[in-house]
């Protein structure tokens, strides 16, 4: 339930951040620390897709829509030189101290974090998969007054393999979780389907758990009057079992299992809960 105050209107611009991505052969995703890029002066981002319409009836009896992410710009007081070398790739000769742009030089995606102002709180935004070509070069004569030159960039802001584009803070965002926000960047949980049936001997309760195990990962699970899931890159350690996948599990009918897939690390990837039925003998 909501407990406090929404927002009425958003106003300025700060605490852009990027996290630079990586996603594997399997599809999973992972993000270095969020660094910090100051000077944010503007962020437009289209939402692109395409609308289709079936008519029928004599009239638009069905209609879809994609989405296919956001395009636009980011304009920044200076691109940080971090960011030429992290994201853009361009390299350092360390015994001059200069950026130097090649031609073979490719990109990186990366995450944008960045928040709005609003009259009661800021919201916190999260653009999952971006990337940035070259930005132009640009510049003009001072005359009697100095304004500041930008940078701009373009920005492509592309769904994940999961389909996740991006995430936003609400009101009711926890406190933690909101003053985390650049710590590390948030992602949902993912879901797991896990149904439990009685198992062959009594006490015993025989789970499955779909969709199927990520190469790499192992199952924890835990079970009790009421499981609460983890966050998504929590490490799981006190009061986690390790689960093979396949063994039946003593359990109690009526009470509650989740089953947690973990990465190499430990850290929650994906999750979910079932009621238990155990075989209850006789």
């Amino acid at each position: 339930m909501p407990t406090n105050t929404p927002n009425k209107v958003k106003y300025g611009l700060k605490n852009a951040h990027y996290a630079l991505l990586t996603i594997g052969e399997d599809g999973t995703v992972t993000y270095g620390k969020p660094i910090p890029i100051p000077g944010s002066v503007s962020l437009t981002m289209d939402a692109q897709g395409d609308t289709s319409t079936f008519y029928a009836d004599n009239m638009a009896y069905f209609v879809t829509a994609a989405n296919d992410g956001y395009s636009g710009t980011f304009e920044v007081a200076l691109i940080p030189d971090q960011f030429r070398q992290d994201v853009l790739h361009e390299t350092m000769d360390e015994a001059a101290q200069v950026l130097v742009e090649n031609i073979n030089n490719q990109t990186s995606p990366f995450a944008l974090l960045f928040e709005f102002d609003g009259d009661k709180k800021a919201t916190r935004h999260v653009l999952y998969n971006c990337t940035c070509p070259r930005p132009s070069v640009s510049g003009g004569t001072t005359t009697n007054t100095k304004e500041p030159s930008t940078e701009t960039m373009n920005l492509t802001a592309s769904p994940l393999p999961n389909g996740n584009t991006k995430a936003r803070t609400t009101v009711d965002t926890p406190a933690a979780q909101y003053a985390g926000w650049y710590d590390a960047v948030w992602q949902p949980l993912g879901q797991l389907v896990v149904t439990s049936a009685a198992g062959a001997t009594s006490g015993k309760t025989a789970l499955t758990v779909a969709p199927e195990l990520t190469r790499g990962n192992s199952y924890k699970y835990q079970t009790s009057a009421f499981v609460a899931l983890p966050a998504y890159g929590q490490v799981l350690s006190e009061g986690w079992t390790d689960w093979d996948g396949s063994e039946e599990i003593t359990a109690t009918t009526g009470q509650q299992i989740a089953v947690v897939e973990v990465n190499a690390d430990k850290q929650a990837m994906a999750g979910g809960v079932a009621k238990v039925t155990a075989n209850a003998g006789g």
